[in-house]
Parts: C-alpha cells; structure tokens; sequence
C-alpha cells in the first residue's frame, strides 16, 4: 500500500483539457518502479480504449462496463445514422448525437473523464486510482494529438492526392 500512496502522490495532476503533464512511458516507467508484479500486470492491459485485454479480462469492472456501454452507444449512433433514425443511448448525453465528429469525440472523452471521476470516489490510494490515472493520461493524450493543422494537411492528402501519386 506504501507504493500506492507513494506513486499517486508523486504523479503530476491531471485536469481535462490540458497538455499531459507526463508522458505514458513515464507513466508505466514511474509505476513500474513502485507497484508490485501484481498490481502492475493488472494495470499494463488497461485501455481507454478497448474494454478488455487479449484474455477478455479488465483491470476493474466497472472501467469494463463504463466502456463496454460506451462501445455499445457509438454503435447504436452509428446503426440510427444509417436508418435515418433517433439513436437510443443507454449511457451517453443525447448532446453527443447531433455534433460534428470532432466534437462528439471530445464530449465522449468528457464523459469518460467524468466516469472515471464516480468510478475513483472514494479510492484514495488504491490501484483503482493507479487505473484511473492510466486511463485519464490515455484521453489528454488523445485529445492533444487533435491539431487542426495536422488534420487539414490529412484532409487534403485524401481529397487533393498529389498527381505524382496517380502516375
């Protein structure tokens, strides 16, 4: 438990929509160094995004629920778009069907962070917290790879290829 207070205590915070204040592999680095074999082999499958590991198993189960139900609503967006129909969600704000793509993924990831948020309560230094932490620097670090300047030069690669390409 010591290695617990002593991890959580020693990692940076974390605040939805800032730069990761840390990167991943100094993430898995830190915990690595101070969890046991066991609790840092239940944290290395844990995924924002995939609910479990290649044994079909997660680190916690509510984090596979929240994330089971998630993958379930963005199927169901996808199945009520393609029959021209109101998508019925079980979890997700009914605010995420009528957004851009961009934003729906950013309100997505505020939900998540706000799951996560019920999912630690009341788990003050426990490897629930060590699991949270790992998933909340998995969403900074997807919402910071959105660059518009990145995504425009995508976009016109796609719409626009270079005619050296087609020859």
């Amino acid at each position: 438990m010591s290695n617990l207070v002593y991890l959580m205590c020693s990692l940076p915070s974390l605040r939805f929509g800032q730069e990761p204040p840390i990167s991943m592999d100094e993430f898995i680095d830190e915990a690595k160094g101070q969890l046991s074999a066991k609790h840092f082999k239940k944290l290395e499958p844990v995924d924002i995004f995939k609910a479990t590991d290649s044994d079909g198993k997660v680190g916690l189960k509510s984090i596979g629920n929240m994330l089971g139900d998630l993958q379930e609503d963005i199927s169901e967006i996808r199945a009520a778009k393609a029959q021209k129909r109101t998508p019925n969600l079980a979890r997700l704000p009914q605010a995420t069907i009528n957004t851009n793509p961009l934003e729906r993924e950013k309100l997505i990831m505020r939900w998540q962070w706000e799951e996560l948020d019920t999912i630690q309560a009341g788990e003050g230094f426990t490897l629930t917290e060590v699991l949270v932490y790992k998933l909340r620097l998995q969403i900074l670090n997807r919402l910071s790879s959105f660059n518009k300047e990145h995504g425009l030069q995508v976009l016109e690669s796609v719409v626009n290829p270079s005619k050296e390409k087609e020859v």
